[in-house]
C-alpha cells in the first residue's frame, strides 16, 4: 500500500514538473503582443531632444515663452481628471450601486477631459513646429514617434506610423496564424 503511494505520488510529481516545463517553453516562444514597444534603449529626454533639433536663440526663447503656458494648462487638466476618476470610483463603491446614467456621466466627463488633454498637447506640438526649420521638423517627428509604442508596427510589416485602423494596430482582429488569416496576407 505505501509503495503505491509513493509511486502515485512519484507519477503526479512528474506530471506537475513536466507540465510546468511545458508552459515555460511555451511562453518562451510567444512574441510580445502586438503593440507593446519592443525592447530598446529608452526614449530620448526631452532636454536632450532639444539640443539633438540644434535650436538657435530665437527658437528657443520662443519655445521657452511658450512652455509654461502649456504646462499650466497640462496641469490643471491632469488634476481634474485625477478628482473625476476619484469621483468614479467613489460612486461605484458606494453600498447602494448608482444608476448606469450617473456612471455613464461620470465617464463622460472623463473621456471629455481626456480630449481636452490631448487637444492642448497637440495643439502646443503644433505651435512648436511653427517654429522650426523643415529638417528639425523632421527631428521632432521622428523622435517623438520612437517615444509612442502604439507608433510602432512590430513584425505585422509596413514601417512606422500613426494611422492603423479603429484598433490602432493593423487591419483588426488577427486570424489564426502570425499574420493573420489567409484572406487579409
Amino acid at each position: 500500500m505505501k509503495r503505491n503511494w509513493l509511486l502515485y505520488l512519484l507519477i503526479f510529481s512528474l506530471a506537475l514538473n513536466l507540465g510546468a516545463i511545458g508552459t515555460f517553453a511555451y511562453l518562451q516562444g510567444q512574441k510580445p503582443p502586438v503593440g507593446v514597444a519592443p525592447a530598446g534603449p529608452p526614449p530620448m529626454p526631452f532636454g536632450k531632444l532639444l539640443n539633438e533639433l540644434h535650436l538657435d536663440q530665437q527658437q528657443l526663447q520662443t519655445l521657452r515663452a511658450m512652455a509654461p503656458e502649456h504646462w499650466r494648462k497640462v496641469k490643471e487638466l491632469r488634476q481634474a481628471l485625477a478628482r473625476q476618476r476619484q469621483e468614479l470610483f467613489d460612486l461605484i463603491r458606494r453600498e447602494n450601486l448608482p444608476d448606469w446614467p450617473a456612471v455613464q456621466a461620470k465617464i463622460r466627463e472623463i473621456g471629455n477631459l481626456q480630449v481636452q488633454l490631448e487637444e492642448e498637447k497637440v495643439h502646443h506640438l503644433m505651435d512648436v513646429q511653427k517654429n522650426l526649420r523643415p529638417e528639425q521638423r523632421h527631428v521632432l517627428i521622428s523622435q517623438l514617434e520612437k517615444r509612442l509604442p502604439e507608433c510602432r508596427r512590430g513584425d505585422r510589416g509596413g514601417g512606422p506610423g500613426m494611422m492603423r485602423g479603429k484598433r490602432g494596430f493593423g487591419q483588426g482582429p488577427p486570424g489564426p496564424g502570425p499574420q493573420g488569416p489567409p484572406e487579409m496576407r
